[in-house]
């Protein structure tokens, strides 16, 4: 490697190294404050499984700030030294931009190389640990999302109000369960009960005594007057509550993103054979999950070669924007990141059309980025010689 290509290599991985932890910072900081630090302040989590979760959420992080990291790193730096007319002297030397570009594309390389280790490996390993340790916790400690004389609003479709809380058990309980409405279709009141979580599921169970119920009327639970209306009552009764808005729904599609590439492979081929020895509804419900588990395939891989698409649009923006101001670069790079990244989500929602071929798809943002970006090299190159003439 020459002097300019370490020189611009050096500079690249500087400004990239700063911008991907810039972002890693504000996604985490995201994740964070969506996930867990309510979970904190409440007490329901413990400052050390609130570290150790942290740590877990770094590899889910990193997929998403490598490839804005890298644009953005690379548009300051190209953009810094063609504004200071280093790039016109190194052309005026008879350096091609391919030439100068080369230790970025190489770097890029080696970036894409690390993203899909992460997306493959590093990533699914972490995003399965992630919630077995926050299921872990909870099943450790279910009275941490129980707050005396608080209105608990952590499960979705479920109101719970403690009087006093006593080492593992409640006394005056207040229950209400609503609809999408947020209208109460049960009302029940408990004289104690205790929590335990359900082995293999997403839910915690109260075990109530001494229980008032009121059943309302579904279509129209603020009448009283109506024959579905009526009150119970019960020595003891179960009442179960969803986990889904801290442990997140478990869905297929979801199950499929904690895979690893060699479980993947084998999801896929299991689906395959299902759907070619079979017909009717099995065969139908087979080629949908195949679909889905080819979706999740490519779009790892994808995103992995986020990184370099993004390189061979940065260096031409760089070079043809000639701006030093940080704020302009941060703007374009993180612009270029959302359009590719809402295009990603996009294509992720044709999961039921598979005549779209939603899973080949997912390569399409890539191929523009990189046909955009080998045309403004092109241009580039060829306007300087116009010019020249």
């Amino acid at each position: 490697m020459s002097l300019i290509h370490r020189y611009i290599f050096r500079n690249v991985f500087t400004s990239c190294f700063a911008s991907v932890a810039m972002f890693a910072f504000l996604i985490l900081t995201m994740s964070l404050v969506k996930d867990m630090l309510s979970l904190l302040a409440e007490g329901q989590l413990t400052l050390k499984a609130f570290f150790q979760l942290t740590w877990l959420l770094l590899p889910f992080v990193f997929v998403y700030a490598l490839p804005m990291g890298f644009i953005t790193g690379t548009l300051l730096t190209m953009g810094r030294l063609s504004a200071e007319n280093e790039v016109t002297s190194l052309r005026a030397a008879g350096v091609s931009v391919i030439r100068l570009s080369s230790s970025v594309l190489l770097l890029a390389i080696l970036g894409t190389t690390v993203s899909l280790i992460v997306n493959f490996y590093y990533g699914p390993l972490a995003k399965t640990k992630y919630r077995q340790e926050l299921k872990n916790t909870i099943q450790t400690n279910p009275l941490g999302f129980i707050v005396e004389k608080t209105f608990v609003k952590d499960f979705p479709g479920s109101v719970i109000y403690v009087g006093k809380k006593e080492n593992e058990m409640l006394y005056d309980v207040w229950i209400w369960k609503l609809n999408s409405k947020s209208q109460v279709t049960t009302f029940a009141r408990a004289e104690k009960g205790r929590f335990a979580f359900i082995e293999n599921s997403s839910e915690l169970q109260l075990d109530a005594e001494q229980v008032t119920i009121e059943y309302r009327d579904e279509d129209d639970p603020e009448s009283f007057r109506t024959r579905n209306f009526y009150p119970a009552s019960a020595a003891r009764f179960p009442f179960s509550f969803s986990l889904e808005k801290i442990l997140g729904r478990e869905t297929l599609a979801r199950k499929l993103t904690w895979m690893t590439f060699d479980e993947l492979q084998t999801e896929i081929r299991g689906y395959r054979e299902i759907a070619d020895s079979s017909s009717g509804e099995v065969r139908e419900e087979a080629l949908q999950n195949l679909l889905k588990a080819k979706m999740v395939f490519h779009q790892n891989f994808a995103m992995g070669f986020a990184v370099l698409s993004f390189a061979c649009i940065a260096v031409p923006l760089g070079l043809k924007t000639s701006r030093k101001e940080t704020s302009a670069n941060l703007a374009l790079g993180v612009g270029m990141g959302l359009i590719y990244y809402l295009a990603m989500i996009s294509i992720d929602m044709l999961d039921s059309r598979p005549n779209f071929r939603p899973e080949l798809l997912f390569w399409v943002p890539n191929l523009c980025y990189q046909a955009y970006g080998a045309w403004l090299f092109i241009r580039l190159d060829h306007g300087k010689k116009a010019k020249k003439k």
